[in-house]
């Protein structure tokens, strides 16, 4: 087998220079081909994939069927040109994870049981597999109502182990669907954050990601407002107001975890999926989340206490129509708030969440992820994976994530070539990643130096179609989403 090392360096200078201008060539003509398809080069595509409930995964407690299922949604989203799931570890203080602290979710192997695998580890293993981010979605001040939370027999659940962190409303009324824990308490704060370290060190994941949940309850439940005068007394040193209090206390748990994450993995990407409406731009009623709710989201950005927000902006393009109206089922306009937010970034980035399991939003999906587009946004996550599993085909070509600069700036090393060769009739494709690799693309200039025909490849090695004569070329992507130059050509014997 020709070593293409050898094959490069025997090129003369003049040769060498013609062959990099064909190459310059067909970046330009591939640049040309991207711009029509409207397509960007750097793109988060998402999908949460939801296990509170079996919404969609998992649909039964067999462990084998389990691992099939999960296989055929990672499976998909790749087909689709997705880049990263937001796998739901954590539901209602119940987890997706074997854990001292809590229970596994009973949908996983019934009430009270744990399954005989690790659900969450070959979630990552399938990511790596189909190279996709992974991102860790915990539900964090939500918990399950005290008789509808079930009690496992090796650890049981916060109810039994901390009542006095549950909303004293809730303590009273065990009957409830759902309960909140108190964030004004310190020990709540600091618990949370420690239940997250604790997985960041455990699992070998891209990233964390928060949900909606992040905040106080709403006021459709009980009438009497959240009672914490005796906290607002006890814990207020800088003298705030309820409401600004109420919304630092919020703040300071969303510093914690950031904090946390960075000491122990800075590399890990953390975010907050918050609700869609910050603040109303129209007359629709909607949930003000930093009035209504104390979930100062723009706070944490302009803080630096996370990398992304992703608001879940679940509407239609436009006004509400007659019929939602008569139902009460009420739209703010989706193109007004994803301008909002993106006049909001704050240097972080934003990752629009579209609700597709709303028919209205399903049908336009292709017409909200242009407007996305349109307003500068750097991606989106599909809410959930089941509602759009029935869509053939998504996206035509693969997209890089966006780095995060601010985390890093570095430009990795690009991969060590090892060797091109035959391999049944299939091209093999052999390097050494480096350490500070994560991911390697794989690019070949007659389809484009742009678009890898190979993305986010784990292992060491790739099995291409290819004739004699083509070339490839290679990259590393490293944790924070840098790429480094082109490796070395690999020229097929």
């Amino acid at each position: 087998m020709a070593n293409p090392h050898s094959i490069f360096n025997l090129i003369n200078p003049l040769k060498r220079a013609t062959f990099f201008l064909r190459v310059v060539l067909v970046v330009v003509c591939q640049s040309s081909s991207a711009a029509l398809h409207a397509q960007p080069r750097y793109e988060l595509r998402g999908a949460w994939i939801t296990t509170a409930f079996g919404i969609d995964f998992p649909k039964t407690t067999n462990p084998e069927q389990q691992k099939a299922d999960l296989e055929a949604i990672f499976k998909d989203l790749k087909a689709k040109k997705f880049n990263a799931v937001f796998f739901q570890v954590r539901v209602r203080a119940d987890l997706l994870y074997p854990s001292t602290l809590e229970p596994y979710h009973e949908y996983v192997a019934g009430k009270g049981k744990s399954p005989n695998y690790d659900v969450t580890q070959y979630a990552i293993d399938l990511a790596r597999k189909y190279g996709l981010e992974f991102h860790a979605w915990f539900n964090t001040m939500i918990l399950r109502g005290k008789e509808s939370s079930e009690q496992a027999e090796q650890t049981p659940s916060l109810w039994k182990t901390h009542p006095d962190w549950i909303d004293p409303r809730a303590r009273k009324n065990p009957k409830l669907k759902d309960a909140y824990l108190n964030p004004a308490k310190p020990e709540v704060r600091a618990y949370l954050a420690t239940l997250i370290a604790d997985f960041a060190r455990r699992y070998d994941i891209d990233g964390i990601q928060l949900d909606d949940y992040l905040r106080y309850p709403d006021k459709s439940t009980f009438t009497e407002d959240f009672p914490d005068d005796d906290l607002f007394q006890q814990f207020n040193p800088n003298q705030l107001s309820k409401d600004e209090w109420r919304r630092e206390n919020i703040n300071l748990i969303v510093k914690m975890i950031h904090d946390s994450l960075h000491a122990i993995k800075p590399f890990v990407k953390f975010g907050v999926t918050p609700i869609g409406v910050y603040r109303k731009l129209d007359k629709e009623p909607a949930m003000e989340s930093v009035v209504e709710v104390y979930q100062d989201s723009r706070e944490w950005t302009r803080r630096k206490y996370c990398d992304y927000l992703a608001p879940q902006i679940y509407f239609h393009i436009g006004a509400t129509t007659d019929e939602e109206r008569k139902a009460r089922k009420f739209n703010p306009d989706f193109e007004k708030l994803v301008g909002d937010w993106a006049m909001n970034k704050n240097f972080r980035h934003l990752y629009v969440g579209i609700g597709t399991y709303k028919p209205a939003v399903k049908q336009e999906w292709k017409k909200q992820v242009e407007l996305c587009r349109k307003l500068g946004v750097e991606g989106f996550i599909f809410y959930s994976y089941n509602s759009i599993a029935d869509l053939p085909e998504m996206f035509s070509d693969y997209a890089l994530i966006p780095p995060m600069k601010w985390k890093s700036s570095a430009s990795p090393a690009p991969p060590e070539v090892q060797g091109v060769g035959w391999r049944y009739g299939k091209v093999e494709i052999r390097w050494k990643k480096n350490k500070d690799a994560r991911w390697v693309n794989v690019y070949q200039p007659s389809y484009s130096m742009l678009v890898p025909i190979r993305q986010n490849v784990f292992e060491e090695s790739a099995v291409v179609g290819a004739k004699s004569g083509d070339q490839f070329y290679l990259t590393t992507i490293d944790r924070y989403g840098n790429e480094s130059k082109f490796s070395e050509p690999l020229v097929v014997p």
